[in-house]
């Protein structure tokens, strides 16, 4: 008989181990959470003390203010994101735990975002101490347009080191990286094919923001659209038009296509008024009222006015209106004004000015006669004129044959006495007539240079010369004017007339005067 002796099995954990064991994850996780919430309202605490302080600080430096208004969401982000760091790594500084490596490079990769995010808001802090400037009322300078092209560059920045930031912290995508660096000439090469309109447009960003073709707040005409030039970025431009609407360009389209700029240099325009009409128009007249509508607005600057007759056709005249305004907008309502006044003015003290087609037409009285009779009258017309022609043709030779025969007297020279005699008559005719025309034109020129009637006197006006502010000229005639002139004079032209006043004045200064010269 044999026995059989089997090992005898492990006894089944009891329990009370297993809840032990759970507990404990639970107590950590707990301390966990704990020691994190309580790092991170220290930290939002924190926070808003320095937020109160930099507030009472920022009411006299626009920078603190501006800092401390554009560090509130991101520097709550990076308080929350610091705080639940400092928990977890304070926690468990002393344990093994489970899964510590993963928490805690998300942990890292959360704090890299918060950062990232708070950079990119601060970026914004140079754009709106420049906004702060042009609401003041100060113009628009190369500064505000610099301030918002350098924001949208540290902005594209900073969000590209957070995005290298983030991936580096992944050891493939550190390998990854090493042969990216390796071949970034065929990279780069493809990327810039294929990115050529995005690159494209961010340089022409760069040429604007520091060629200063445009800033904010300049009026511009883009493809026939008149508006404000409101945002320029690296990629686009949003002009703000008349109308409320918003016109996005890509920047690239104010480096390659031409352009209008009313405020370059300032805000001063020229505007432009023409009328059709009639060729009795009054034009002193006309001039006087272009006086008075501009001395009853304020929408005139008191620079240019002139009133001139440029084109002329079979029926009308164009009279052309030039004024000056202070800015666009004076100038748009500036022509409307005068353009209704005066064509009310037109149709109340000269409606015969106003533009018409003239028709001039021939009576023409018709006779409709029966067939018969107006055979009839055709052929006793025939009749007529073939008499008529006979008994001419008869009378000029009977005239012919009796010269002939009856020789007239001649003088010495073959001439005949009659003839002779009625030449020397109409000779002296034609002399008498000539004395005669000369004597009346002698008489006239010694009538205009006697003194005036009483009565012309009487009817003369003496106008003052300041009683006219619009004149018939454009480029001369007033100082504005004049400046216009020398915008048109030309290079050669100004530099001549510089060497023919410096001649004069050398010859002046050189010349002695007649007295000198006696003494």
């Amino acid at each position: 008989m044999s026995f059989v002796f089997s090992p005898t099995p492990e006894p089944n954990p009891t329990p009370d181990k297993a809840v032990k064991e759970v507990l404990e994850t639970s107590l950590d996780i707990m301390a966990v959470l704990a020691a994190s919430v309580v790092c991170i309202v220290a930290l939002l605490a924190a926070a808003q003390v320095i937020g109160f302080l930099l507030r009472r600080w920022g009411r006299k430096h626009r920078l603190i203010k501006y800092m401390e208004r554009r560090s509130r969401v991101g520097g709550s982000l990076t308080c929350i994101a610091l705080g639940a760091t400092i928990g977890w790594y304070w926690t468990v500084r002393d344990h093994n735990v489970p899964g510590y490596g993963t928490i805690s490079h998300g942990l890292l990769i959360l704090m890299i975002i918060a950062v990232t995010v708070w950079l990119i808001e601060l970026c914004a802090v140079l754009e709106d101490m420049t906004r702060t400037q042009l609401e003041g009322g100060s113009k628009p300078n190369r500064l505000v347009t610099q301030a918002q092209v350098m924001h949208r560059v540290s902005q594209v920045f900073f969000g590209v080191f957070g995005a290298i930031s983030i991936a580096l912290t992944f050891p493939e995508a550190r390998a990854a990286m090493g042969s990216v660096l390796a071949s970034a000439g065929i990279i780069s090469l493809i990327a810039g094919i294929a990115a050529q309109g995005v690159l494209a447009n961010m340089f022409a960003g760069l040429q604007i923001a520091f060629s200063d073709p445009i800033r904010v707040g300049d009026v511009v005409v883009v493809q026939g659209q008149q508006g404000t030039i409101e945002e320029i970025t690296l990629t686009y431009i949003v002009i703000h038009l008349w109308d409320e609407r918003r016109l996005i360009l890509p920047s690239k389209k104010f480096t390659e296509e031409p352009f209008e700029n009313w405020t370059k240099r300032d805000t001063h325009l020229l505007g432009v008024v023409e009328l059709r009409v009639d060729w009795r128009l009054p034009l002193a007249a006309f001039r006087n009222e272009v006086d008075r509508l501009l001395s009853e607005t304020d929408l005139w600057d008191g620079r240019t006015s002139s009133v001139q007759v440029t084109d002329s056709s079979v029926e009308t005249m164009l009279v052309r209106l030039v004024a000056s305004a202070a800015n666009s907008g004076d100038l748009w309502d500036l022509k409307c004004y005068l353009r209704e006044r005066l064509i009310e003015w037109i149709e109340k003290e000269a409606p015969y000015a106003l533009p018409r087609r003239r028709v001039e037409t021939d009576k023409v009285t018709e006779v409709h006669l029966p067939v018969d009779e107006i055979e009839i009258e055709k052929q006793a017309r025939e009749l007529a004129i073939a008499t008529i022609r006979k008994t001419n043709s008869s009378r000029h030779a009977a005239a012919t044959k009796k010269q002939a025969t009856e020789a007239a007297p001649t003088s010495p020279y073959g001439e005949p006495l009659l003839d002779q005699y009625a030449r020397k008559i109409q000779e002296k005719r034609r002399s008498w007539r000539f004395k005669a025309r000369r004597l009346d034109e002698t008489h006239n020129e010694q009538s205009e240079q006697l003194p005036p009637s009483r009565d012309a006197l009487q009817d003369t006006r003496v106008l003052s010369t300041t009683a006219t502010i619009t004149g018939d000229r454009l480029y001369s005639g007033t100082p504005d004017a004049e400046e216009r002139r020398k915008l048109v004079t030309g290079p050669k032209q100004s530099e001549e007339k510089t060497t023919a006043d410096s001649d004069t004045t050398t010859a002046d200064t050189t010349t002695p005067s007649s007295e000198e010269t006696q003494k």
